[in-house]
């Protein structure tokens, strides 16, 4: 359906044009077609607090009812609750309604399935094809039950409680500022901190989904958590996008840490403790090969989007993944992007090795990375066609777009160039230890992706 994002990430598009009643009732039935093939008879739902939110949970609720499925409505919730209560239930599936970190006129149907995970790419695509098949309601007597859930929220969080030192970060009476950006995570994020013996701070902290500041959770758009965790002398502060599925740091000095860092430490800490492989995607920072390195393991990296990285942990017993944009996948707790287990995991790890974040940070190597989105009417054929040619000396990896690797000047660059999942444009990232270099060859990349 043109206009909407059809991926692993969800099905999104802006509210009253791409994304309307007929657009999400067409994916709603195929996806009851999928449930009623694996004998599914309920699942779970939740959404962020976008103001679209509402009338689409309720267009769920009903669609599902009138075919015969059971639904637990948990209201106002993170993405990995809802993953998390599908599992911990033993559910068939699950819908979040939440566009994430797109901007507040978007929204979206992420699809759960059977373990609380997101379906991937072939599961996907059975999904839409069975969009426009023939499906009847169910008799007035077996029309499915719908029922309010407030336990979930509970369990996910005894669930990280039970897996990590909890003694060890209250001896520390943290101090925490928390911006969950006026929707998921406000409820839990505050709670669970608490839980922790940490003295909170919130900001943007009411649940209205008005969005206080850009719902991405990147360091353009949290200048603010600046002098707010100077003024609180937090030890650290914490930011969440509105779905609470992605975590962005900012340490004791004010200092907003790039959301690469997010990964990096807490595979660094978890490592620590138990070794085994890592795995991320082909966009996340060469931060994650050093620390693999550093404690004797491998980093196995897949197509970007939380679905393949969650595939590649179970494929490859790993202990941990996630993805440079604040992702954490601690299986352990939760085999999901969740920002609850990773803010666990740093308060943990600065308890630990009792030390302030900006020093933990000081101990991995510093590389620099740039990360931009591109609009151009060309094809993904022409610009990888183009690249290839531009760069010879590249090793070429297009399992997922294009992505290039080599070294120069005795530096080593990597530049990985895909059409988005989540948005219309291509998104372009590079990075490399020397800056100058990083910078041309990317500037060299953006100028053959948009010549005409």
């Amino acid at each position: 359906m043109t206009g909407l994002k059809i991926s692993v990430s969800g099905i999104r598009g802006i509210w009253g044009e791409s994304l309307n009643i007929e657009s999400l009732s067409g994916f709603i039935k195929a996806f009851v077609i999928f449930l009623k093939n694996r004998n599914c008879s309920g699942i779970l739902i939740g959404r962020d607090a976008r103001p679209t939110g509402a009338v689409i949970s309720s267009l769920v609720v009903g669609i599902m009812n009138a075919f015969g499925i059971d639904v637990l409505d948990c209201g106002i919730i993170p993405t990995p609750t809802v993953l998390f209560g599908v599992r911990k239930l033993m559910l068939g599936g699950g819908i979040i309604i939440s566009a994430s970190h797109n901007p507040i006129e978007w929204n979206a149907l992420k699809f759960v399935i059977r373990d609380g995970i997101f379906p991937g790419e072939e599961e996907i695509k059975l999904i839409n094809s069975y969009i426009g098949m023939d499906i009847r309601e169910s008799p007035y007597d077996r029309i499915g039950r719908n029922k309010k859930n407030k336990t979930v929220e509970e369990m996910h969080i005894n669930a990280i409680l039970n897996n990590i030192s909890v003694s060890a970060i209250k001896d520390m009476h943290f101090r925490i500022v928390l911006d969950p950006v006026n929707s998921a995570g406000c409820r839990i994020g505050q709670k669970l901190l608490e839980k922790l013996g940490c003295e909170v701070r919130l900001v943007n902290g009411e649940i209205n989904g008005s969005f206080g500041r850009g719902p991405e959770p990147i360091p353009s758009n949290l200048v603010h958590m600046t002098p707010a965790v100077r003024e609180f002398n937090a030890d650290a502060g914490f930011a969440m996008d509105p779905d609470a599925d992605r975590l962005v740091l900012v340490d004791e000095k004010g200092a907003v840490l790039s959301e690469e860092m997010t990964f990096a430490l807490c595979a660094d800490h978890v490592l620590s403790l138990k070794r085994g492989d890592i795995v991320t995607n082909y966009s996340t920072s060469m931060l994650s090969d050093w620390i693999a390195g550093k404690y004797g393991v491998h980093c196995y990296r897949t197509k970007v989007g939380e679905a393949n990285v969650t595939a590649g942990i179970f494929n490859h017993k790993a202990v941990i993944g996630g993805e440079g944009n604040g992702g954490i996948i601690y299986p352990a707790i939760n085999p999901a992007r969740d920002s609850l287990a990773g803010m666990a995991l740093i308060l943990e790890m600065m308890a630990k090795r009792n030390k302030h974040l900006s020093e933990l940070t000081y101990e991995l190597p510093h590389y620099f990375m740039l990360k931009e989105k591109i609009e151009t009417p060309l094809t993904a054929e022409i610009i990888f066609g183009r690249i290839k040619k531009e760069f010879p000396n590249a090793v070429i990896d297009d399992t997922d777009g294009i992505r290039l690797d080599w070294d120069e000047k005795g530096a080593r660059i990597w530049i990985h160039i895909r059409p988005s999942n989540t948005e219309p444009v291509f998104r372009i990232i590079g990075e490399s230890s020397d800056e100058n270099l990083l910078k041309s060859n990317l500037g060299l990349a953006r100028e053959l992706m948009i010549r005409q």
